[in-house]
């Protein structure tokens, strides 16, 4: 029953995240008005407003108007689910579980928004909203006061920054032209709030290899050079990768080369 609890708060939480993903990134209140169709603007009732279950009952259209609702409603939902769970059965429910479920929860917003953004020809690229960045890390920062670790918190904050800030810096000295996001430097800054600055190195290490790596393989396919490929859901991922299995991976790795 706790499983189950946890699931379906999960499926709550990403029904609202579907709400910041849809309206922050275009300046729009995500309090009011109430959700409607895109398309029709016709006010989704309650009943067709529950989480995954309206999505397949209404078979992934309005009921009004009949246009397709994006896949993404019902994905954020379920990954947000999933991963609450996970978390609950990996850190039980603490100040840990909460820590992690706030900071997956910022990851997943931004990310989202950077990605979709980025395919928007509304915007030049895909962007980060300070209002999850920057907004994140005095939460961050208060979690590492309740933790006693103000200090690591603060630490992990400026190194988070450091880490994006000088290769991009530097990059654009030398060839004029912008290398690193200001979203995915603020983004990594508030990382380092919430985790210290110790796993910033990993998660650097594993974003940019998986980003590169898929990066690649959509500019060879559609042979296109300029194909935006933002870095905020590389970043979320590899660091939702480090808090269920950071600790192991880290420690095989050590195992092999001993």
């Amino acid at each position: 029953m706790d499983y189950l609890f946890f699931f379906i708060l999960g499926l709550i939480f990403g029904s609202f995240f579907n709400v910041v993903i849809s309206r922050l990134p275009y300046g729009k209140s995500i309090i009011s008005p109430g959700s409607s169709c895109p398309k029709c603007g016709s006010k989704i009732k309650w009943y067709d407003n529950i989480p995954v279950i309206s999505y397949l009952l209404l078979r992934g259209k309005c009921r009004v108007c009949g246009v397709k609702i994006s896949i993404q409603y019902p994905l954020v939902e379920i990954i947000t689910a999933i991963i609450t769970v996970g978390l609950y059965y990996k850190f039980g429910l603490n100040v840990y579980f909460v820590q992690y479920f706030v900071l997956i929860s910022l990851l997943i917003c931004a990310g989202i928004i950077d990605l979709i953004t980025a395919l928007d020809n509304d915007f030049e690229t895909g962007i980060i909203p300070d209002e999850i960045s920057l907004g994140g890390i005095p939460v961050g920062i208060i979690f590492g006061i309740l933790q006693k670790k103000l200090i690591i918190s603060l630490i992990g904050g400026l190194v988070g920054f450091l880490l994006l800030f000088i290769p991009g810096f530097v990059y654009k000295l030398f060839t004029g032209k912008e290398g690193m996001g200001g979203g995915d430097i603020k983004l990594f800054a508030m990382i380092g709030t919430f985790l210290g600055y110790k796993p910033l190195f990993f998660i650097l290490f594993l974003s940019s290899f998986v980003g590169a790596t898929i990066g690649l393989f959509f500019i060879y396919l559609f042979k296109n050079r300029e194909y935006p490929i933002p870095f905020g859901p590389f970043i979320g991922l590899a660091t939702i990768i480090y808090i269920f299995f950071g600790d192991y991976i880290i420690q095989t790795y050590l195992k092999m080369i001993a």
